[in-house]
């Protein structure tokens, strides 16, 4: 598998790694069990591309004027409400 990274992010985690006595490969498996168990992804000051920051003001606004149903409680509540 090959994973993308930022060139600078990567060179400062190594460092980080490095001086805590860690491989990297710990780290990221670390991080890796972390989100296969928690199923969920925490990002810390996210940069998005303008085509993910357009989606999002757009989605953002969608809740503020009420358009957005849910939560649902079943599966049935919220086929209903994708129904009507």
């Amino acid at each position: 598998m090959l994973i993308k990274l930022d060139k600078g992010l990567k060179e400062r985690a190594q460092k980080i790694a490095k001086d805590l006595g860690l491989p990297m490969s710990t780290v990221i498996n670390n991080y890796l069990r972390d989100f296969v168990v928690s199923k969920e992804v925490t990002f810390v000051n996210p940069i998005l591309n303008s085509r993910s920051q357009k989606i999002l003001t757009a989605r953002l606004k969608e809740v503020r004027e009420g358009k957005v149903a849910g939560p649902f409680k079943t599966v049935d509540a919220f086929m209903k409400s994708l129904n009507s």
